[in-house]
């Protein structure tokens, strides 16, 4: 169960697990009254504002804000604040707000040393069963690992998640077995069960709004299987970098990612080759 728990030190007493303890340990950690009530309201109000008005804008200059929305009820916030002061000011005021007290907060539980990273942080909308997210690791599912070595994922879901809504479900201490396994480069990049289950044994917080599931790039996890069809839940990825020294791991990583991303079976070199061979195939009469 993810929740902070007591462990008992060297004498043998009972102590509360940090969150920044529980992090490094676990790869994952959840922290209740993440926000306080009145500040989880106030980022609810002001992310479905921004889903209104992304529904009812007949155009979004920025392409990969618009394809975010449409494709997966995502929204790019490296990109949100320009649309917002272009179209709503008042609103990109709010969102301002919210961004600088999620930070705080981090900066508050975790160190001073994270910082915010909007390149890969989003809000997401999870609609049903349909779009599911299969297991997998930030750091080669959403191709973060390539710009950044130190990463976390701060989940903000907008509405209570574990119970008829998906929460998260996550493989505790995964992310140490995941730093020595080699990062998935193709089009798909989920693993299967029987991967997962020889990793470790899976947990699902239950999450009210306000509390935050905060969790290594490297750590196992995917959409809990919950919820109907019908089911909406919506939820903030907040990711946070870290500066720090490249370990040998990292470096043998980074240099992994990038062997498969060129040479493996469907890499830029087999892709090359497919396009050069359909080029001087034959016509077929």
């Amino acid at each position: 169960m993810l929740n902070n728990l007591h462990v008992d030190d060297d004498r043998g007493n009972a102590r509360m697990t940090r969150p920044a303890e529980q992090l490094a340990t676990d790869g994952v950690t959840v922290v209740r009254g993440f926000l306080a009530p009145d500040d989880a309201a106030d980022l609810r109000r002001t992310v479905y504002e921004v889903y209104a008005l992304l529904t009812s804008s007949q155009h979004v200059p920025n392409r990969r804000l618009a394809t975010n929305f449409r494709v997966w009820d995502g929204v790019w916030l490296k990109a949100l604040p320009t649309f917002l002061r272009r179209d709503r000011p008042d609103l990109a005021d709010h969102y301002e707000r919210a961004r600088r007290l999620v930070e705080a907060q981090v900066k508050r539980t975790l160190g001073n040393e994270w910082r915010f990273f909007p390149k890969r942080s989003y809000f997401r909308r999870h609609l049903g069963m349909g779009k599911k997210v299969g297991w997998h690791i930030d750091a080669d599912g959403a191709t973060i690992f390539k710009v950044a070595a130190s990463v976390i994922n701060v989940w903000l879901p907008l509405e209570a998640v574990g119970g008829d809504l998906p929460s998260l479900e996550v493989v505790p201490r995964s992310h140490t077995i995941m730093r020595g396994v080699p990062m998935l480069t193709g089009a798909h990049r989920a693993r299967d069960d029987a991967f997962v289950s020889a990793a470790g044994e899976s947990s699902s917080p239950q999450l009210q709004l306000g509390d935050a599931l905060i969790f290594d790039q490297f750590l196992l996890h995917r959409t809990q299987n919950a919820g109907s069809s019908d089911a909406v839940r919506t939820s903030c990825e907040f990711r946070f970098v870290r500066r720090s020294v490249p370990s040998l791991q990292t470096l043998s990583g980074w240099a992994r990612y990038h062997w498969n991303a060129v040479f493996s079976s469907d890499g830029a070199l087999a892709a090359a080759a497919k396009r050069c061979l359909d080029t001087i195939s034959p016509v077929k009469q």
